[in-house]
């Protein structure tokens, strides 16, 4: 029976951790020179929004690209790590949901300092798509190296 074949070749997966480690590296760097200081506003948010890009456009690259020797066992590990993944995403936008209304109910935006924004944003931002890529990634791979580990012992 002929599988839909939807994931990357295992190249990719290579190709995201690379990408991932020089943007990792570029962006330390730059904190390190305190570039952020001279750069304008326009120019930081600009430089920001496409480091959030490649970071995630590189782990969409090492999500769905293959494993070396992918099989049935691989398949449906990843699905798990996928459940995995979403049912924490669901759990803690549920939580935020709660928590914001709640700060918001008692704290509205307009009063609130420019602390408290960059937290609210922040937190915001962490309950978007990328740390649920991010986390997806830690559950399958770490399944993946559990049950590695697990074979080679009963061998």
């Amino acid at each position: 029976m002929k599988t839909n074949h939807y994931l990357l070749p295992h190249r990719w997966q290579t190709a995201g951790w690379i990408l991932l480690a020089v943007v990792f590296v570029v962006v330390n760097l730059l904190f390190g020179f305190d570039v952020w200081s001279v750069m304008d506003e326009a120019a930081f948010k600009l430089l920001i929004a496409a480091v959030y890009v490649i970071i995630g456009v590189s782990l969409l690259m090492i999500a769905f690209s293959e494993e070396r020797q992918e099989d049935e066992f691989i398949r449906s590990l990843r699905g798990r790590s996928l459940v995995a993944a979403a049912c924490v995403a669901f759990v803690l936008s549920v939580i935020w949901f709660c928590v914001s209304g709640i700060n918001l109910m008692y704290f509205p935006m307009h009063e609130a300092d420019d602390t408290k924004r960059w937290v609210f944003y922040m937190v915001d931002n962490y309950l978007s798509v990328l740390p649920i890529f991010f986390l997806y990634i830690v559950i399958f791979k770490v399944s993946l190296w559990i049950n590695r580990r697990r074979c080679r012992h009963e061998e």
